[in-house]
This record gives structure tokens, C-alpha cells and sequence, in this order.
């Protein structure tokens, strides 16, 4: 019943044929760290070459070592050339060497695909590969249009094409589709040697086998060459393959022609089984089994041998590469600079409409922002407070939105911007200049203009500024000046460092300089003479000045002339000159230059690497007896017994499933953007037995994965998308609940970045079993993990850290494995798992398999997967598979060889030596590459759901009979840990990755005393003249920062934590209040040991009424800021996850809490007056101010300050506090600070609880 598939032709012109000579590679990561040694191959052009081999064998490092893209940790020894050949070829060694050959000096072009998809998420798919062809290719318009329709066909995105590639919030492309698409922007630049790593990851299988044959077309028709890295390859896509080339451990096994490779290998004793995938089988027996040390040491041994054997081989051919060759160089496909400054501003003009709730955010912030600053600092009155009001008014125009907007364009940088700019930037195709210029060019009318605009149009009149055109001119050039300083140094942070932590460090850190130098905090003429000069590098010395002066110059003059002028006056006591308009305002527009000159010349010399897997030095294991080594996967079988007998068939019955969603923007081109329904589920009627492993297969976008969480209870509704499900679940013939089928499953999820870095493998099983089998004894309990690691192979890196994309760990297939140990503890009567072999390679994908298989036929289990892509050996381990198409509906449900008797009397027959799961998975699925093809396969497609769907109507299960009584939960439920158990794992975890995590401890105890030593610096010494009255209040205003300083150590710490607990929690291992319990007895001790630092710069190095109980107070009030700060952090970081927008929403909140602290805006609204008792700051600001101007507290006039009889304006602390309205009583509110501080708690703590147990969101 099979037709021939009709091959598209692509316009592709001609490419350089360029061949890849390697000769003894060995790539060392330091001395005594090889990754790759002794490699030499030759590849042709117009082939495929395929790296392939267990997790840790070398693959990507090989890869990225011949596609030069090499880290600066790693040496390499040996030589690689890239050798551009004739038209016509002829493999004569004197074609290569002829050193005239014009040919010999051809350009050619290179691309390489990352493992990450990097794409811009509100550009459809078309639109991605057609800007991405404006910036690579100088052919014509129509000719570019018509490249990308037929890639678009050839790689199956012709239902996709007009759909947004999406993101995490906003869903569009799905992963295999994302995948597809990255290949297509690679391709689209017609590269003579294309590098791909792990190009079929995430697709499902038939999607694979396209993909690679299409790789074939183009290498066999075009003379490209294709290089990729492959971990699991099925047998039609192998031999599809020219080469292979089998790593382990870093050694060269073997590396020839594929059709060599099956003789080669028999000539050994190694004879591949029949309907096995070969490539499967090689990898297998070129691993290493670590489950038992017989097996390790077996393994190895065979291993061994087999590198031996190759070496033999090898030194049998030829030299690969001739002395007489020259590297050729590779060219990067790129158009020129004003075509690149065109399509990537047309590109960010697209993106920025296609995302109007940012573009609304940012026009409404500086309106926002501006009426509140407006309205704390509503024309104040011409008094000493209103001066003292009208001067922090200046400071905040100057310094508040250029602040926020340095965030946010840190965040947003971070977030996309800068990761498409990077993969841009390697392929070439953009220059540093053009990235920025486009950028400034898209956002010039609605940010850079438009932002500064609306705040100065506001805030000038609200602060009741001089009125007057040019003293607008010059309050708006300031604000516009400030705005771009702010973008400038936003981009120069992310070209320092690409985390979006350390990127907001360096901008908080600039923006913490320019606060203390620029003369309203500490009074810039009086300041130490050893940070006095910092002024000058300040920016926002220049425009704080260029405000007062445009303000201040002849302001409040009572006689004729300028001396008696109470602005000149305040002027002078500044150490600004009247008039001083023009020259800051150069001097602004020069450092915003100077910023983007810098990190242009970051982003061109600035190289991003990653550090080799740490180590953890710990205890030596205890010898294990000799008959430890006999242990192996069949005698150990994770023995502890079942907590419940009486296994659980699970059926499910009618459930249908349709998703909801509302969108911001409309997901394919043209579409309204009202809501819809989505259809995920179609009618499912299924049966997952007892005692044997369940599979849910299919393509991509058949529903595998959502019927798996729909059935774990883990689908959550949130305000973008709401679910709506109809359907029964039955156990062993009973109705029950989803609640009840969450209570006794166990789910291991597809994604493993909820594990925590700091913790080797070891730890995080150990603490999981102490929370998991708190009843057990604790020698069982150590027993226990030590199984589990054995029987998942962990065992060569349980002392290794998991690691995170900062830190490299334990590889990925290895965090799969020790997610499912985790859930493997607790022996669960029905274990679900999403994807578990996904990211794995083939041998390890069988152990884990193996593992599941033993794990189903203990008695009282019952085991349901997921699966894309199962090797031969995987399928026939299957005891049930339920096959959905596309559109989530059946097309089969049984046991697998009843599954090949159905389709073969339907007339689909599966092939000798064909993968039978592969087979299966390519009849339900819809092959797009074009019109005929679509039309055939989509008939071949309804025609089997169709069969289904009438034999299911015939079919009459007698396995399990339905009858209404109640499922009994006896033995079967989970409870959660005691309070205390849970309470003491919490501490003792939380304490080991805090103390090994350097940012976190650096943020709990050197923050604050830093904010102090910094302080300290600018203030020290404060003395007892008319400008310490300003210095005092600038130090406890500065103190203030501390509110930041709790948010952002609780964003180094909080959201690792809070991730793994999300995950605890939805286990039902223990509740909200162990952890925030655990969480504030680490953090509260921290906070008041830096608080007491703090406090010591403070009051003794600065000079702040240094008495015992000022100190104390210091102390009090600097630790309840700050955990004030972490309280608030704790809040935003569960109502949002994102850590950039948590930052851009806080910093907003912080500021204009910090703005209304009582010491700026002296002449307040009384309905602000009452906003600010909420806030912290008001009780702390009024307690610390009162004690630094204590009544004994004498002050001198010598500097000024004198009123007309020569006497002083202020001569001691109380009348300072009196003639400022400062006045409190300070016992009162250092008992209401205390209130206050625990309200902050209770909210976080209601918070956590609103959103795990309450609302849900």
C-alpha cells in the first residue's frame, strides 16, 4: 500500500566542495583531562559524517573543535584542514597539493547549529527564515523568497509557517518545530560544511528521518558537507549516513565508511542481532556499564580492547594530511553594513509592535513614575523644607527614570535580545555597530524620545519648576541625556557578562556610584579627598548640577545683586557655578558615547565559556565486600518491597481535553486575537495494565505529554489558558478521582532544572530519602540511595555537582537519570514518567528502560511513559502502547505484538530489519514537504484512526470489568514528612548549597557591609558644621539601599530553592511551613551578623553619634530593611518567576518607597503620609535620623548657614529635627518597626500559600 514519496528540488546555488582532513586530534581540557584523543578521519565532500557514542564521550567537543569554536580552557594537539577541492573532482593527492591551483583558494562558507534553539519568539516562522536570508544572502528579492518557500517546504514547517515561534508565556512552535526551524536559518546561507550538534533532538521519529534525508539530498546533489553529533540514531537514518564515527570515553573506536562498519565489527566477534538497530548495538558495546564494578570492570576491558583493535586499523592508512596543504579559512555569509543596519531595524520595529503590552509598559512607567514623584514633591513651599524638597525633586528627575530604565533594558537585553544577537554574531551575518545602531534607530521615537518626553512634561510642572522655554529645553535634554546614558551602560553591563544577575550587579553597582558622587547625598566640595575626585566620572554629577544651576541661578532673591540670593547661595554650598547649563550637558552626551564605545568594543572581544564539572571532596565510601561485585541489574532490582500488593490497572474513558487560551498577540499572521478553543485530547478510550511498562507514543503535537499531566493532576489553569477536560479514570474498575490518582502516583517530569546545583548526586537522593522515608531507619534509609544510584549507573559521579548552564555538572541524560531516582525511593505503586530517555543515548536509554521493565513487575506497580523515539530492543520490553496521531487520537492500544499482527492485516507490513516502532510512528504521521505528499499521507492517516475507531466499537475488553465501587486507598496514599523532619532537612540542605555557592554568600554577608564600607568612604568623617546636616541626612537616605539590597541577595538565593520545593510540594513530601521556616533560620542569622557590620561603619568609621545605643539601633533597623527587602523579594518571586521582570516590578516599588522615606519630599500630601506608614522605610528613616541628631549633638556655622545676625541657621541636633519637621518618638517606632516586619512575613509566608494550596495559579 505504499506509494513513492515525491523529493522536492531546492534552488540552492552552487557551493565550494570542501573535504575535512583531521590527523591525531587530542583535545585536553587541562594536563591531565583529556576529552578527545587520537582522532584522524578524512571526510569528503558531499558527505555526511555522523559523531556517535554514549553521554561524555566527546561528541560535542570533537564537533566544536573542528568547526573552530573551540573553548579557551581547551588545548588541542594534532592538525584539522579544511580543503577546498575542484569542480570536478578527483581525489588524486595532486589536486589537493597543486599549489597554484586557483581552485585551492576558493572561498567557502561554514554554519553551525547549537543544541539550544536561539530565536526571537514574536517572528513567525517565515519571517524568521526570511530575515534570516536578508542578512546572510546577496541574491535578489524574489530569489530569497523563493529559497525560503521551499525550505520551508522541505523541512515540513508548511502548517507552521505563519504561526510565531512563541515562548514559554506565549506558546507557538513546537520543540521538534522549533528544531526544524534552526536548521532551516542555518541552511538558508547554503554552506559548504554544515556542523550540526544533535540536530534531530526534540523531533519525533519520522520528522528525524526527513530532516537527515533531506541533509543527504543536498551533500550528494550540492557537494555540501555535514558534520553532526547524533546520540541515538534509528537504522534508515544510519544508513543514510557516508560516515560514522563511534566515540567512547574520548577514544576513536571506529571511524569509516557506514557500509564497512557491520564487517568491521564481525571481524571482531561483535555480530549484530537480527532487527536490531546497528548503531544501537555498537554503542552498547562500546559503553561502559557502571551499575556494579563486574559490570564496570567487564565493560571496560571490552572496551579496551575494541580501542585497540581500531588503532591496529588505523595505522594501516595512509597519512591524512599531506605536508604540502595550507589551512583554508572559512567565510562568513553576511550582507553589507547598511543592508545589515536596514533589515535588523525593520526586524526590531516588527518585534516591538508585535509586543504591545511591553511597548505599553514602557510608555505608561515615566507616566506613572512621574505623577507619584510629581505628587510626593507637589511644588513645595519656599521654606528650608521646601528647599530641601525642591533639591531631592532635582536629584530624582536626574536619577529615578534613567535608573528604572537601566533595569529594564538589562532585563530585556538579557532575556532575548543579546542570545539572537550572539548566534547572529558567530554566524557572522551582524557586526556589533549594526546591532547597536538598528537598535537605537527602531526605539528612538517610543523610548528614547517618547519616555523622556512624558516624564519631563510632567514632573517640570507638577514640581512647580521655573516656567520658561529654555529652562524646559534644558530640564528635558537633561532627562533625554540621562535616558540614553542609562541605555548605553545597559548595553555595556550585558556585554560584560550575559547573566542577567551579574549584568543588573554592574549596573546597580554604576548606579551606586553615581548616587554617592553626585553631590546630594554627600556634599561633593566636602567630601573625603580621596573620593572626591569620583565626581568627575559621574555622570549624574554633571546633570544633578545642570538642574540645580537651570533652577538655583538667581533663585529667591531678596535685595538687588547676586550675593544675597538664597539660590546662589545653595549653589555655592553644592560647588556648582550659576549659569552651568551647556557644559554638563556635553559632558552627559560624551559619557553615553564613551558607554556605547565601550561595549561595542565588549561585544567584539568579549568570548562567553563555560568551567569543566566540579568535584566534592568527601568521605571515602566504605570498602564493599567481594560479592558487591556480582551485583548486577538483574539481582538488584531496587528490592525494598511494595507499600501496597494489589496492583492498579489504569483505564481511562471518553476523556477529551480542549485548552482555552487568550493571547496578547495573534499566534499566526492575521488571526483575531480573541480567544479560542484548542483541541488537544480527542475521545481517549485506553488501558494501561498492571506489571508491565505503558507507552504513549506518537509525533509531535499528539497530546503524549498532556495526557500524561492530565492525568498527574499537573495541568494548572492560569489567566493566558484554562483547561477543560470531560472523561473518567477507573482503577481496577473503580471511578476515583484525579485528586485520588495524585495521591498515588508518582511523576517525573520532563524537565530536570528544578535540581539544585550546589548538591553532588549523592546529596540530593540523601536528603530526598530523609524526607521520603523519614520512618524508615536511617542505615535503611543510606541503603536505599546506594541502590538507586547502582541501579541507575550513577555511581561514577555521585560525588559530582549537578551543576546548572553557570556551573557544568553531571551531564544531562545523568540529571534524567537522578530525577527518576528521586521518585524512585518511595517505591510508588504508579510511577508516570515524561520522556525518560529523551536527551539520552541509546545504550543508556535501554538500562534506564531495563530498570522500568524490572521496576513494573514487582508486584503492585504500575509504570506509564512517554516515549518519541524507542530502539528496537526498548519496543519489544513494552507490555502495552498507546499510539496517538496528531490531534490526540488513537490509533492503537495494546500489547506490541498484537500491535504488528493489526496494522499487517490492515496491509502495512513492517520490513526485515526496519525498527518496528519507527515504522509505526511514521505510518500516523503527516508528511508536509509538499502538496502530493501531504494528500497522500493525511488519507493514509484518517484511514487508521478510522480502523481504530470501529474496531474499538467491536471490541469488548474482558480484562478488567467496570462496577461502581470505591477504590480503596488503604496502603496505596502518601503522606507527608512531620513538620520537624522536614524542618531539619530544609536547614541542613539549604545551609550546604548556600555555603558552596559563592554569589549566595557573598549576597547574605558582604552586600550589606559592603553598602557600608561604600558609605564610609564618602561620608567619613562626618563632622559638626552646616554641611553635615545635609551629609547626615544623605547617610540615613543612603541607608534606604539596604530595601534593595534584601531584594536582590533574596534573587541570588530564593529562586533555586523555591523551584525545587515547588517540586516537593506538588510530591506531597511536606508542606509551605518547613521550608519558610528553614529558609528564615538561615537567612535571619546572616542578615543580622551583616547588619552589625554595617553598623559598625556606620556609627564608628563615619562618625554617626558613636554611643552603644546608636549602634544597636543601627544595627535593629539596617537587618529589618533588609529582610524587609528579602520579604518583598520572596512575594514578587512567587507571584512571578521570571527573575527579570521580579527586578523591573520591585525596583519600581522599592524606589518610590525609598523616595517617600520621610527625607526628601519634606512636605508630603497627607494621603501619601498615610501610603508611607506601610512601608519600612518611614519607621527606620525617622529612628536613625532622630539618633544622628541627638540633643547633644553641637553644630558650627563656619561654612555657612548664618542667618543675617551672624547667628547659626542650625546649632544643634534637636533644633535641626525641629525646623525639618523630623521629630518622633523613637521608643514608639522601634516597637512598630518590629509589627511591621512580620506583617512583610505573614504576607510572604499568605502569599506561598495562596498560590500552592488557595488560588493555584
Amino acid at each position: 500500500m505504499e506509494i513513492e514519496l515525491v523529493e522536492n528540488e531546492l534552488s540552492f546555488a552552487t557551493a565550494s566542495r570542501v573535504s575535512l582532513m583531521v590527523d591525531n586530534l587530542s583535545v585536553w581540557a587541562s594536563k591531565d583531562v583529556p576529552i578527545v584523543q587520537d582522532i584522524s578521519m578524512r571526510i569528503p565532500s558531499g558527505s555526511i559524517m555522523a559523531l556517535i557514542g554514549g553521554s561524555g564521550s566527546g561528541k560535542t567537543t570533537l564537533l566544536n573543535v573542528l568547526a573552530s569554536k573551540m573553548s579557551k580552557n581547551l588545548k588541542y594537539s594534532g592538525s584539522f584542514h579544511y580543503v577546498p577541492e575542484p569542480t570536478c573532482r578527483d581525489d588524486s593527492p595532486e589536486e589537493y597539493s597543486a599549489p597554484n591551483s586557483k581552485r585551492a583558494e576558493n572561498c567557502f562558507t561554514t554554519a553551525y547549529l547549537t543544541q539550544q534553539d536561539v530565536l526571537s519568539p514574536r517572528l513567525t516562522c517565515r519571517e524568521t527564515l526570511q530575515y534570516a536570508s536578508d542578512l546572510k544572502l546577496n541574491s535578489s528579492k524574489n530569489d530569497r523568497q523563493m529559497l525560503v518557500d521551499e525550505l520551508i517546504a522541505e523541512l515540513g514547517l508548511r502548517d507552521c509557517a505563519q504561526t510565531l515561534v512563541g515562548d514559554s508565556r506565549h506558546p507557538g512552535l513546537s520543540g521538534g518545530e522549533k528544531r526544524r526551524l534552526s536548521i532551516g536559518v542555518q541552511m538558508i546561507s547554503n554552506p559548504s560544511l554544515l556542523f550540526l550538534d544533535e540536530p534531530t533532538t526534540g523531533l519525533d521519529a519520522y520528522s528525524a528521518y526527513l530532516v537527515i534525508k533531506t541533509l543527504r539530498k543536498l551533500g550528494h546533489k550540492g557537494g555540501r558537507t555535514f558534520i553532526m553529533s547524533i546520540h541515538q540514531p534509528r537504522a534508515d537514518i544510519l544508513f543514510l549516513l557516508d560516515q560514522v564515527c563511534i566515540l567512547s570515553k574520548g577514544n576513536n573506536v571506529y571511524c569509516d565508511k557506514v557500509t564497512e562498519m557491520v564487517p568491521y565489527f564481525r571481524n571482531l566477534g561483535f555480530e549484530v542481532p537480527r532487527h536490531v538497530n546497528p548503531a544501537d548495538y555498537f554503542i552498547d558495546i562500546c559503553s561502559i556499564d557502571t551499575r556494579s564494578e563486574k559490570l564496570t570492570l567487564q565493560t571496560q576491558d571490552r572496551l579496551n580492547k575494541l580501542i585497540e583493535s581500531w588503532k591496529v586499523r588505523q595505522r594501516d592508512f595512509e597519512s591524512l594530511v599531506l605536508p604540502s596543504l595550507t589551512q583554508s579559512a572559512p567565510m562568513m555569509p553576511h550582507v553589507p553594513f547598511a543592508a545589515q543596519v536596514r533589515v535588523l531595524t525593520k526586524r526590531a520595529l516588527k518585534l516591538n509592535m508585535r509586543d504591545p503590552m511591553t511597548m505599553m509598559a514602557l510608555l505608561l512607567e515615566p507616566v506613572v513614575v512621574g505623577v507619584i514623584t510629581g505628587w510626593i514633591f507637589y511644588k513645595p513651599e519656599p521654606s528650608t523644607k521646601g528647599i530641601r524638597t525642591l533639591t531631592a525633586a532635582l536629584y530624582s528627575a536626574a536619577a529615578l527614570q534613567g535608573y528604572l530604565f537601566l533595569l529594564f533594558e538589562t532585563y530585556r537585553l538579557c532575556e532575548q535580545d543579546i542570545k539572537v544577537y550572539d548566534r547572529e554574531r558567530a554566524e557572522g551575518c551582524v557586526t556589533p555597530w549594526s546591532f547597536l545602531l538598528a537598535r537605537r534607530l527602531a526605539n528612538f521615537i517610543f523610548e528614547d524620545f517618547a519616555i523622556p518626553f512624558l516624564f519631563s512634561i510632567i514632573t517640570f510642572f507638577m514640581y512647580g519648576l521655573n516656567l520658561g522655554a529654555q529652562s524646559f529645553l534644558v530640564y528635558f535634554s537633561v532627562v533625554l541625556l540621562v535616558h540614553q546614558s542609562s541605555a548605553s551602560f545597559a548595553l555595556l553591563s550585558v556585554a560584560i557578562s550575559r547573566d542577567f544577575s551579574q549584568a543588573s550587579l554592574v549596573g546597580n553597582l554604576n548606579y551606586t556610584l553615581q548616587s554617592m558622587a553626585c553631590g546630594f547625598f554627600a556634599n561633593a566640595r566636602k567630601m573625603p579627598v580621596y573620593v572626591r575626585w569620583t565626581k568627575y566620572i559621574t555622570y549624574l554629577w554633571y546633570s544633578f548640577g545642570a538642574l540645580m544651576a537651570n533652577q538655583f541661578t538667581d533663585f529667591a532673591c531678596n535685595l538687588e545683586g547676586q550675593d544675597d540670593c538664597l539660590g546662589n547661595m545653595i549653589l555655592e554650598s553644592l560647588g556648582y557655578p550659576r549659569f552651568w547649563r551647556a557644559t554638563p550637558i556635553i559632558i552627559i552626551f560624551c559619557w553615553s558615547i564613551a558607554f556605547y564605545g565601550l561595549a561595542i568594543l565588549m561585544l567584539q572581544l568579549k568570548r562567553v565559556d563555560i568551567s569543566l564539572a566540579k568535584r566534592v571532596k568527601v568521605k571515602k565510601n566504605i570498602p564493599r565486600s567481594p560479592n558487591d561485585l556480582d551485583t548486577d541489574l538483574e539481582s538488584n532490582t531496587l528490592g525494598s518491597s511494595s507499600t501496597a500488593e494489589e496492583a492498579i490497572t489504569v483505564e481511562v474513558r471518553n476523556l477529551n481535553m480542549k485548552v482555552y487560551k487568550r493571547r496578547a498577540w495573534p499566534i499566526r499572521k492575521g488571526q483575531q486575537t480573541s480567544p479560542d478553543y484548542i483541541p488537544i485530547l480527542n475521545d481517549i478510550n485506553a488501558l494501561f495494565k498492571a506489571n508491565d511498562i505503558n507507552a504513549i507514543m506518537g509525533p509531535s503535537g499528539s497530546g503524549k505529554s498532556t495526557l500524561l499531566n492530565l492525568l498527574s493532576g499537573k495541568l494548572k489553569s492560569t489567566f493566558w489558558s484554562s483547561f477543560e477536560t470531560t472523561g473518567e479514570i477507573y482503577f481496577n474498575g473503580a471511578q476515583v478521582s484525579q485528586q485520588i490518582f495524585k495521591n498515588v502516583c508518582s511523576f517525573v517530569p520532563q524537565d530536570d532544572d528544578h535540581l539544585l546545583a550546589q548538591l553532588t548526586v549523592k546529596e540530593t537522593l540523601s536528603f530526598a530519602a530523609d524526607l521520603r522515608l523519614s520512618k524508615i531507619r536511617p542505615a535503611d534509609r543510606i541503603s536505599k540511595v546506594d541502590e538507586v544510584i547502582l541501579e541507575l549507573g550513577l555511581k561514577h559521579c555521585e560525588d559530582t555537582l549537578v551543576g546548572n548552564e553557570l556551573i557544568k555538572g553531571i551531564s544531562g541524560g545523568e540529571k534524567r537519570r537522578l530525577s527518576m531516582g528521586i521518585h524512585l525511593l518511595t517505591d510508588p505503586s504508579i510511577l508516570l514518567l515524561d520522556e525518560p530517555t529523551s536527551g539520552l543515548d541509546s545504550f543508556t536509554s535501554f538500562k534506564i528502560l531495563e530498570v522500568l521493565c524490572n521496576i513494573s513487575r514487582k508486584p503492585g506497580k504500575t509504570v506509564i511513559l512517554t516515549i518519541h523515539q524507542p530502539r528496537a530492543e526498548c519496543f519489544q520490553q513494552l507490555g502495552n502502547v498507546l499510539l496517538l496521531a496528531k490531534g490526540g487520537r488513537i490509533a492503537y492500544n495494546g500489547p506490541p505484538l498484537a500491535m504488528i499482527e493489526y496494522f499487517a492485516n490492515l496491509g502495512y507490513e513492517c520490513p526485515p530489519l526496519t525498527n518496528v516502532a519507527d515504522y509505526f510512528l511514521d505510518l500516523i504521521s503527516v508528511n508536509i514537504q509538499n502538496d502530493r505528499n501531504e494528500s497522500y499521507s493525511r488519507d493514509r492517516v484518517q484511514s487508521l484512526l478510522l480502523k481504530w475507531d470501529q474496531n474499538l466499537r467491536r471490541r469488548v475488553d474482558c480484562d478488567v470489568s467496570s462496577n461502581h465501587n470505591k477504590f480503596a486507598m488503604q496502603g496505596h496514599s502518601r503522606k507527608k514528612a512531620p513538620f520537624m523532619v522536614a524542618y531539619r532537612v530544609c536547614v541542613r540542605r539549604q545551609s550546604k548549597t548556600i555555603t558552596r555557592n559563592v554569589e549566595s554568600l557573598s549576597a547574605r554577608l558582604a552586600q550589606i557591609p559592603g553598602v557600608g564600607i561604600i558609605l564610609a568612604l564618602f561620608f567619613a568623617p562626618v563632622k559638626h558644621d552646616y554641611a553635615s546636616v545635609s551629609n547626615r541626612l544623605g547617610l540615613v537616605q543612603q541607608s534606604t539601599a539596604l530595601y534593595f539590597t534584601g531584594m536582590l541577595t533574596n534573587l541570588a538565593c530564593y529562586p533555586s530553592e523555591r523551584n525545587y520545593f515547588y517540586q516537593e510540594f506538588d510530591d506531597n513530601v511536606y508542606g509551605i511551613a518547613p521550608f519558610f521556616l528553614g529558609y528564615m533560620t538561615l537567612e535571619l542569622p546572616m542578615a543580622a551578623f551583616a547588619a552589625s557590620l554595617f553598623a559598625v561603619f556606620i556609627v564608628l568609621a563615619c562618625g554617626m553619634n558613636r554611643s552603644v545605643g546608636n549602634f544597636f539601633v543601627t544595627m535593629y533597623c539596617s537587618m529589618v530593611i533588609s529582610t524587609c527587602g528579602e520579604a518583598l523579594g520572596i512575594i514578587t518571586n512567587t507571584l512571578f518567576t521570571t527573575p527579570g521582570f521580579v527586578v523591573n516590578v520591585v525596583s519600581i516599588a522599592l524606589t518610590i518607597g525609598c523616595v517617600m522615606s520621610g527625607l526628601m519630599s519634606l512636605q508630603m500630601s497627607r494621603v501619601l503620609q498615610g501610603f508611607n506608614y506601610l512601608s519600612p522605610l518611614n519607621y527606620t528613616s525617622m529612628v536613625l535620623i532622630n539618633y544622628a541628631f541627638p540633643n547633644s549633638l553641637k553644630l558650627t556655622c563656619s561654612d555657612g548657614g548664618q542667618n543675617a545676625d551672624g547667628s547659626c541657621l542650625f546649632s544643634s541636633g534637636s533644633q535641626v529635627l525641629e525646623s525639618y519637621g523630623l521629630k518622633r518618638n523613637t521608643r514608639n517606632y522601634l516597637g512598630i518597626i518590629i509589627c511591621v516586619w512580620f506583617m512583610y512575613r505573614l504576607v510572604a509566608y499568605l502569599t506561598l500559600k495562596a498560590k500552592l494550596e488557595w488560588i493555584r495559579w
